[in-house]
């Protein structure tokens, strides 16, 4: 590689890092906050006795979980087993991967606040209409019944088994950590502070670095080709390539910043904000062991087409 392309790209990796590193701080101490306090738990519990408004409070509790498309999993399979309504757990699983404290910080550092607002309602637009969906194809039959292939694990006093116990009993792949007790809740608070700032902060440098590769390397050509361009194709170009995208809520904005600087058409931007989350492989590959095939379907069709229909919204009224 030529020494000026190398400067060059070693120079973006430094802009955004000295931009977003205080975000990032910030956000990655919220987090820290959020599960000191067991707030994300708390709502959990909360999700699954609010009856009719489970949707809404399931969306509520996406926006502010900081977890991915991955880490929501032990959540929804706790409140699977607790017997939670099918329509919550869609509108929780489209949300949270999409939206959380951190993400929404580090969008407004790393894409402005317009970027930061479209995120916000995007997510909720997006976790309202999936629950909705499910909800009214639950009325209907289409999804009425036991949908969850999960069978819940007992440990020997009869208590329900942690997510990660029942997970690895049904052959899906769950995230955990060993979560060490402490007298002091603000060592508590710290320890969760460093286990965010690890696990974000290797996706975003990595994200940060491809953005730099996509800005200096990527041709223009390309990107007005598939992207660029106010077009039905382009929205539905980006929703296709937010499908086999592995980024999460927190590496998508670096990349988004890189193809934004190359001329990416803002409709197809948006889309790719809400899909590129909403869509990641490994999440799929888990809840295709853990609902039947029917729900994964429709969980793909309503994220991706409601991301779609976003994107040219956008288009349309902007």
């Amino acid at each position: 590689m030529p020494e000026s392309i190398l400067l060059r790209i070693l120079a973006v990796i430094a802009e955004e890092i000295s931009r977003m590193w205080w975000f990032f701080l910030l956000s990655v101490v919220l987090v820290g906050v959020i599960k000191g306090y067991r707030l994300d738990l708390r709502l959990r519990d909360y999700v699954n006795r609010a009856g009719s408004y489970g949707i809404v409070l399931a969306v509520g509790v996406g926006m502010v979980s900081p977890l991915c498309a991955c880490g929501i999993l032990p959540v929804v399979i706790s409140l699977a087993m607790l017997g939670t309504p099918l329509a919550p757990l869609i509108a929780l699983l489209v949300t949270s991967p999409i939206m959380g404290p951190d993400a929404l910080l580090l969008t407004y550092s790393g894409l402005g606040l317009k970027w930061a607002v479209l995120k916000f309602l995007g997510a909720g637009a997006l976790g309202l209409s999936a629950g909705l969906v499910v909800q009214a194809l639950v009325r209907q039959g289409f999804l009425a019944g036991d949908q969850i292939t999960l069978r819940p694990v007992h440990r020997e006093d009869g208590t329900l088994a942690s997510a990660y116990e029942i997970g690895s009993a049904n052959g899906v792949a769950v995230r955990t950590m060993t979560i060490v007790p402490r007298a002091s809740r603000l060592r508590f608070i710290c320890d969760r502070t460093l286990d965010a700032a690890l696990f974000v902060g290797k996706y975003l440098l990595l994200a940060i670095v491809l953005e730099a590769l996509i800005v200096t390397l990527v041709p223009l050509s390309w990107i007005t080709l598939l992207v660029g361009q106010k077009s039905f194709v382009s929205v539905l170009s980006a929703g296709l390539i937010g499908l086999p995208l592995p980024t999460n809520q927190i590496p998508i904005i670096p990349i988004l910043a890189g193809l934004l600087e190359r001329g990416i058409d803002h409709g197809a931007a948006l889309t790719l904000l809400m899909a590129g989350p909403v869509s990641s492989l490994p999440a799929i590959l888990a809840l295709w062991g853990m609902f039947r095939r029917r729900v994964v379907l429709v969980y793909l069709g309503v994220s991706l087409g409601g991301a779609v229909l976003l994107g040219w919204g956008y288009q349309l009224f902007s």
